[in-house]
């Protein structure tokens, strides 16, 4: 049994809805480049998908000549080194399909699943067949279910369900491009497609849109929201809000606050792009430190953080950076970045810096130590490769090569980013789950 994805999602009802929905797609690439799929009604639910980043996997000409008005579509990237088009979304029977960005953590103990995604086809379809609505199927399992999903389920009476677990770990929005009414992992793909955001999907929200463009909305209880601190920090697109919270706005706290309370002299500000420039400008207003860009990301690059193995990641990093040597030769540098998971990225940078005639360099980091798994759907499932899960800031200095590091603590984190109500389990081992399951019992599970 294997940990899945953190993925993007998107749904359209109405006109143009598979081009809405590829285009929403392409939009949201950067929640995962493994594959891409979308089911629509034409005659019952059909499903194209295949690997690769969207335009790779779906072929433009073909999508844009379909012509239903009820769509439902998936980026993903895996977590285990094996992507395969058997396990890429959505995944659909005759009945029903599903699309899903997150975890299930205790899918293991209904039956020998090959993911949870094919765990909660089985679970809705298997109620549907004993005479449940397709709603009560949906609460029936989000009251057993345990762990982070946003998903967008499309069925076979022309009908798409979105759905927000209880602690909202996950982000999920709805809105209207024209007449059509869409869901996306994030608004700015709604926005950049010319649409209006009329919502976020609340925690526990079941949002049901009938054939007819007639909207319903049911709710299960959610007493605490934990929406994963990582949306914020690493995953989401700057231009994107979350629970009407700005994330570049919260980058650049990160950066003010670290500037702030972690300060180090030196003669420039560097980020590592793309996600790290909002927190290092930050961190340059507050500091009066001028920024550079002095790491120079290829275009051909792609996120090593969701790499599957570690020598995809490698192969990745080789590639990833040049830098501006005359704007780093005999400099002092604070090095900027969003966080630091397996410290692989990190440690090649400084030696690029330093070929190059860097001085010094700090290291800063936008967010705490990450210490512990996460089994919500971010891609570090063992302790034993995080490189910050049994090592203080001076041990990581002189592993990385770096002068000093730093990293926020979670109570800054939270002040900057500006809510409390964050999932912190990677930094702090407090798990909001509704079982308390060891780490050790997770570990062997999801490590399978």
């Amino acid at each position: 049994m294997k940990i899945k994805e953190h993925c993007g999602i998107f749904a359209t009802i109405g006109e143009n809805s598979v081009k809405y929905t590829y285009d929403g797609l392409k939009l949201l690439q950067h929640r995962g480049q493994e594959s891409a799929g979308i089911s629509y009604i034409e005659d019952g639910i059909k499903t194209i998908k295949g690997l690769g980043l969207v335009e790779e996997a779906l072929n433009e000409k073909e999508v844009l000549q379909i012509k239903s008005k009820f769509s439902i579509g998936h980026v993903r990237y895996s977590t285990t080194g094996k992507t395969t088009l058997q396990e890429a979304q959505p995944l659909s029977n005759e009945k029903l399909s599903i699309a899903f960005n997150g975890t299930i953590a205790n899918y293991f103990e209904f039956g020998n699943y090959s993911t949870d995604t094919e765990f909660i086809l089985d679970f809705l379809s298997k109620d549907i067949k004993e005479g449940k609505d397709i709603v009560h199927a949906v609460k029936h399992f989000m009251d057993i279910a345990d762990g982070a999903y946003s998903m967008v389920i499309l069925d076979d009476k022309k009908r798409v369900l979105a759905v927000r677990d209880p602690k909202g770990f996950r982000p999920l929005v709805m809105g209207k491009i024209g007449e059509s009414i869409v869901f996306s992992s994030e608004d700015s793909a709604i926005k950049q497609l010319g649409g209006k955001v009329l919502k976020d999907v609340l925690p526990g929200e079941i949002i049901l849109v009938n054939p007819d463009g007639k909207i319903l909305s049911d709710k299960v209880p959610s007493t605490s929201f934990h929406t994963c601190a990582f949306e914020y920090i690493y995953f989401s697109r700057a231009d994107s809000k979350i629970d009407g919270v700005s994330v570049y706005m919260s980058r650049i706290r990160l950066g003010e606050i670290l500037a702030k309370n972690h300060p180090a002299k030196a003669d420039i500000v560097v980020p590592v792009p793309e996600s790290s420039r909002p927190i290092a400008i930050g961190y340059s207003r507050e500091s009066k430190i001028p920024l550079e860009e002095a790491l120079i990301r290829t275009i051909v690059s792609k996120r090593s953080f969701i790499m599957p193995t570690n020598d995809k990641r490698k192969s990745v990093l080789e590639e990833k950076f040049g830098i501006v040597e005359d704007a780093v030769k005999g400099k002092r540098i604070v090095l900027i970045d969003d966080s630091i998971v397996r410290g692989n990225t990190m440690k090649r940078i400084i030696m690029l810096l330093r070929n190059s005639g860097a001085k010094e360099i700090h290291v800063r980091v936008g967010s705490p130590m990450i210490k512990y798994p996460c089994y919500m759907g971010i891609d570090f499932p063992s302790r034993s490769e995080l490189i910050a899960s049994n090592k203080d800031e001076n041990e990581i200095a002189k592993i990385l090569g770096a002068d000093s590091i730093e990293y926020l603590t979670v109570d800054e984190m939270k002040q900057a980013i500006g809510r409390d109500s964050l999932c912190t389990a990677c930094f702090t081992g407090i798990y909001p789950l509704k079982r308390n399951y060891s780490l050790q019992v997770m570990e062997s599970v999801f490590n399978r």
